[in-house]
């Protein structure tokens, strides 16, 4: 890997987890040019560092809100938006959680601690210190400038936030509802210290939203291949096997529905070689594949 494709985003959201409705009043109420803090402050309803944070979180998962439309100078744009004005205007759908968490992680050259967790670690048992350790390690190993200890630790306790399902006693701690992010399961406490996050069959899991992903994948970083194979999807960063931490099992299986609910795809799985087809990737519209997601979900629709 080369240090200069990757850029460093570890602090910004004051160690304040992403919150639910935060991402709708971002697209409906913040202005990214606006300079008067105690405007924003009033116009959101929070405080100061939470405003911050909600910028950071609109950011972070590529919302642009309706005041910045015409921005041009926006660096991450995803269907967020698009998300919030015409299918799901309060991300209350579980297609929209897992849209969501997709949305965040995989711009993986631009690092936060959760970017690269879900991208470049394969440890599915962990502690703090543990994991702040090997992403130092990785850091170096890159050749890339290591944060202060401080600002590692506290990306790493955000992570956890909006990730980790965390049991006091035999009970649900109240942080656990934080955020929407916690309702995937992805991360979850088994000690006082210690957090697990398995591969699994990701059974909620919708198959449009993962032929989604999985297109939108293809298109960034595989456009000239008609094939993707098995491993690709279940270990490449930014793949959506790997950012929704499917065990190979599931990458297979979801990889066989995409072929069933889309004729555009063939699924091989013969003398070893497993692997989608799709000669028309560069044509295949991601805004159909996004209201394939939605459609009979909508009220009245």
């Amino acid at each position: 890997m080369n240090s200069t494709s990757f850029t460093l985003h570890f602090s910004g959201h004051e160690t304040f987890a992403l919150r639910y409705g935060w991402l709708n009043k971002a697209y409906t109420t913040l202005n990214l040019n606006e300079k008067n803090i105690e405007k924003q402050v009033v116009e959101l309803g929070v405080g100061k560092n939470m405003v911050n944070s909600i910028k950071y979180w609109s950011d972070i998962s590529g919302l642009v809100p309706l005041q910045n439309k015409e921005d041009k100078k926006l660096s991450y744009e995803t269907k967020l938006g698009d998300i919030f004005e015409k299918f799901d205007p309060y991300l209350e759908l579980n297609e929209s959680t897992w849209l969501l968490h997709y949305f965040i992680q995989k711009r993986f050259n631009d690092l936060t601690f959760s970017r690269w967790y879900f991208n470049f670690s394969n440890k599915q048992i962990f502690d703090k210190s543990e994991l702040v350790s090997d992403l130092i390690d990785w850091l170096e190993s890159t050749d890339l400038k290591v944060p202060s200890l401080a600002t590692l630790q506290k990306d790493f306790d955000c992570f956890l936030l909006c990730y980790s399902k965390r049991l006091s006693g035999k009970k649900l701690n109240e942080d656990t509802f934080i955020s929407p992010l916690n309702e995937l399961n992805l991360i979850y406490q088994i000690e006082s210290h210690k957090f697990k996050a398995d591969l699994l069959e990701q059974k909620n899991l919708p198959v449009q939203v993962f032929l989604y992903c999985l297109v939108d994948y293809w298109k960034e970083n595989l456009i000239e291949s008609p094939t993707i194979s098995v491993d690709s999807v279940s270990t490449n960063p930014g793949s959506p096997g790997r950012l929704y931490r499917l065990n190979n099992a599931a990458v297979d299986y979801f990889l066989n529905q995409c072929a069933l609910i889309d004729d555009r795809f063939k699924w091989t799985d013969t003398l070893g070689m497993r692997s989608l087809a799709c000669d028309q990737i560069k044509e295949i519209n991601l805004e159909e594949l996004l209201s394939n997601i939605y459609r009979g979900k909508i009220e009245n629709e």
